[in-house]
């Protein structure tokens, strides 16, 4: 009687909150995201190339805007889906200090990519970590995507959430206004 019943919780976890998080004990939500750096620690630096070739260095914006890492992938569904609400809040705070790095996580080829920016109205700099370099080995991503970090000015993460949010809701908007007030003037 008891395997049925724990069973039957297990089906109900996944049919009453399918788009939980859930952690094993011992385990923060921090922790969940499967990165190995953590809200309060100094964001890592690293220097990738945009899809022209230009390079972009995270420490350039420090002292100067709130930055946003969004790793993604052009195979990863979720990923793709939020794409609409990342352009919006970049539309709208883009001009007020915030700064989104799309770190692609490459399957394919440039022009893949390329195509998805130009379908999507992308309009922020998409980053083509080829060789998995700051994903795995700097910030020790190891988990399921997309993964949002959001830096603040002074250079500390300030926020991470792996996944999806449930329709109509999204918290990265709270976050980005909360912390453009904190940029030095």
């Amino acid at each position: 009687m008891k395997k049925k019943k724990l069973i039957f919780m297990i089906i109900m976890l996944f049919v009453v909150a399918p788009n939980a998080t859930f952690c094993f004990p011992g385990v923060s939500a921090a922790q969940a995201t499967a990165m190995k750096v953590k809200i309060g620690q100094k964001a890592p630096d690293f220097t990738l190339k945009t899809l022209d070739g230009e390079e972009v260095t995270l420490s350039d914006y420090f002292g100067k805007k709130v930055v946003m890492l969004e790793f993604w992938a052009t195979w990863c569904n979720i990923c793709v889906a939020e794409i609409p609400s990342l352009v919006k809040s970049y539309d709208k705070f883009k001009d007020q200090g915030f700064e989104i790095l799309a770190i692609t996580l490459q399957s394919g080829d440039d022009a893949e990519i390329a195509k998805m920016v130009e379908e999507l109205g992308i309009n922020y700099p998409v980053l083509i970590d080829e060789r998995l370099k700051v994903a795995t080995k700097i910030y020790g991503l190891a988990g399921p995507i997309p993964l949002k970090v959001i830096i603040g000015a002074d250079g500390i993460v300030k926020y991470s959430h792996v996944g999806d949010y449930p329709p109509g809701e999204d918290e990265v908007p709270f976050v980005v206004e909360d912390l453009i007030l904190e940029i030095p003037k």
